[in-house]
């Protein structure tokens, strides 16, 4: 999850510059390579899983009504992410305004002519995949080595890390994973947490591929700024 869609972590951490990607082979591929990524971390969860001994199939909720509240929870739950998605998004602030850019210029260039089917496929396996690691494997092993509330923090801190596009992005995601790992801890199930995580991260995919075009001009207009300022 973030501010942003938090299945798109390819901005160097607390830099203003974006990764190049020059050739037209490497803009095709990232549909290809956020699959490999997400679908990834979802083998490495259920690894980590088998060698601490970590039980995610209790982390699920049983079929029926439970399973239909969780979802529902899940929902829920993407609402006040969503609001300050949108509060963000929309601020006058340069800070934030930069890093919406740098965000629009990564996604035009992963996704260039993704449909939302497959944003729908690259948001669902990031729910599924960094919520099996993050809060089904490492929260709960953390939690046992420790206590709940410390493997809620440390995992929290870790998620934030692996987000890291700016400071700003770190501590948002930070709070995104502490609140979905809230869900968990409160409700001991990974269902709302996944659906909340997916949800959020194709209605932020789809609206920012389909809002106004990345500005060229603006980093490096923002960073001679910031030289001229300085």
């Amino acid at each position: 999850m973030t501010a942003f869609p938090l299945a798109c972590n390819a901005i160097e951490p607390n830099s203003t510059r974006v990764f190049e990607m020059d050739s037209a082979p490497e803009r095709t591929n990232g549909f290809a390579m956020a699959v490999i990524v997400e679908g990834g971390l979802a083998f490495a969860a259920v690894l980590l899983a088998w060698l601490f001994s970590v039980p995610l199939r209790d982390q699920f909720a049983p079929l029926g009504k439970p399973l239909a509240v969780a979802v529902g929870r899940g929902i829920a739950a993407t609402l006040p992410m969503l609001l300050v998605f949108w509060l963000l998004v929309n601020s006058r602030r340069p800070m934030l305004r930069q890093l919406r850019d740098q965000v629009d210029w990564l996604i035009r260039e992963m996704f260039p002519s993704a449909s939302l089917p497959q944003f729908a496929m690259v948001a669902t396996l990031a729910g599924v995949g960094e919520e099996l690691l993050f809060r089904g494997a490492l929260q709960t092993k953390l939690g046992d080595w420790s206590t709940p509330v410390i493997g809620l923090a440390i995992t929290s801190l870790l998620f934030g890390l692996a987000h890291a596009l700016s400071k700003l992005y770190f501590a948002f995601a930070v709070v995104v994973g502490a609140f979905l790992g809230w869900l968990v801890y409160r409700y001991h199930d990974l269902v709302a947490p996944m659906v909340a995580h997916g949800l959020y991260d194709f209605l932020a995919l789809a609206y920012l591929s389909r809002s106004k075009p990345y500005p060229a001009t603006n980093l490096s207009a923002s960073t001679h700024d910031d030289s001229t300022d300085r």
